[in-house]
């Protein structure tokens, strides 16, 4: 029976007793989450004896830890934001998934020509680097820039509205009348259509809360810094 045993086991037992897994995963999780190489170093601090940041790696990923993922961005939020989201959760708990198929959220995107936020990647020779197709051009400002609005709901999307300049109240004025208003009435006329916005500044001024109201939009409760919680950013 022992010898059957020890023929199926296949390469040479591990160097990590369940208890020391047990404290590398207590040295895994929390509020820091180091890499590995740092994980080791504690790990090793902590024992009399030493693990290579190999092994360490690979018994993280066998529990489902991925060191090569970026930190997701999200907004960060004091505890002012956090109980007014907690607040709005509440007071809308009671909206069914046909309610909010009647919601039209709606955002703003900025592009620019040069600025980028990310890393182009390329795959060239070492003789290459410096080939017109393999540099990513930058100048002193942002080479220029275009904006668009946008919004979409269950029943379908609106028009696009396209902009050079900066947003401000007077162009969404625009936006609600001239773009709003009319893929509203595109849409399936026996639905009471709910608008979303964040609370941007040109969303909140009083020349767009006046528009709002002679436009008769119905506008949905939003709570500040909650860009996430909008289904467009997902797009």
């Amino acid at each position: 029976m022992a010898r059957s045993k020890a023929f199926h086991e296949k390469g040479r037992p591990s160097r990590l007793t369940p208890r020391t897994a047990r404290h590398l995963k207590r040295l895994t999780t929390g509020t820091n989450r180091a890499n590995a190489n740092v994980i080791t170093q504690k790990l090793n601090d902590s024992l009399t004896q030493c693990f290579s940041s190999r092994t360490v790696r690979r018994y993280l990923h066998k529990i489902g830890y991925i060191y090569t993922k970026k930190k997701i961005s999200k907004p960060y939020l004091k505890k002012i934001h956090k109980a007014k989201r907690i607040a709005w959760c509440k007071k809308f708990q009671s909206y069914t998934i046909e309610d909010w198929r009647r919601v039209i959220f709606s955002d703003e995107s900025t592009y620019y020509v040069f600025k980028r936020k990310n890393k182009m990647m390329v795959s060239r020779a070492k003789s290459e680097k410096l080939a017109p197709d393999c540099v990513q051009q930058l100048t002193t400002g942002d080479g220029g820039k275009v904006g668009i609005w946008g919004a979409m709901c269950e029943y379908g999307k609106t028009s696009a509205f396209v902009y050079s300049d900066n947003m401000d109240s007077t162009k969404y004025c625009e936006v609600l009348k001239n773009y709003l208003i009319p893929s509203i009435k595109r849409l399936p006329k026996e639905k009471k259509y709910i608008y979303q916005c964040d609370l941007a500044p040109w969303h909140t001024s009083n020349m767009v809360k006046d528009q709002i109201k002679k436009l008769k939009i119905n506008m949905l409760e939003w709570p500040p810094n909650s860009s996430d919680m909008n289904v467009v950013e997902e797009l």
